[in-house]
């Protein structure tokens, strides 16, 4: 894979899972960032644990040889009541990190209410204001198709801000001002 740069910084976000797996391809451009591209993949419910896990194993490494992503960001494991839940989302995890390490990227974990916070600005958004907030910072003509989509999406817009990398850190004019616009839409209701 490419190694990193300031010039050409390539993220792909993931949304991990066992059923349905978001991904988003956004690049640094100069000062703006550009989705490059998006989706999911989906393995069949009914089929063994085992099978869905080489399913979107594949189904990445599809992306990954397509897009020729520099670095990835991944959402972490969120640990609620449904230990069950829990479960199957790690292993998803660990099958995505597992085709992550086998490219060679770099990966970065991002927990849920710290990338809504980047988007939007408030950390407990819901899914649809993440998703409106992803099309609109983009400038994407439509939003993503799919939460999971948005979300990673989402988590490649987060990681171009981090401070410790070239361009990183705060928020960028283009999310600052969407942000400001949805707060002042909220207000006139």
């Amino acid at each position: 894979m490419a190694q990193a740069s300031p010039e050409r910084r390539r993220v792909l976000g993931i949304d991990p899972g066992t059923l349905a797996v978001g991904w988003g391809i956004v690049e640094r451009r100069g000062n703006k960032l550009a989705a490059l591209a998006h989706g999911t993949f989906r393995a069949q419910p009914k089929e063994p644990i085992q099978q869905r896990l080489a399913t979107i194993a594949a189904a990445l490494r599809g992306v990954l040889a397509e897009h020729a992503p520099t670095e990835a960001a991944i959402e972490e494991a969120f640990y609620g009541r449904d230990a069950r839940a829990a479960q199957r989302i790690g292993e998803g995890r660990g099958a995505l990190l597992l085709v992550l390490a086998e490219a060679g990227l770099p990966v970065t974990g991002y927990a849920n209410n710290v990338v809504k916070k980047a988007v939007t600005g408030v950390g407990r958004a819901s899914k649809s204001q993440v998703q409106a907030m992803v099309g609109r910072v983009l400038g994407l003509d439509e939003t993503p198709g799919s939460f999971d989509a948005a979300d990673a999406l989402a988590l490649a817009v987060c990681h171009h801000q981090r401070p410790e990398l070239p361009g990183g850190g705060g928020l960028p004019p283009r999310i600052a001002e969407a942000v400001k616009q949805a707060r002042r839409g909220r207000t006139k209701r």
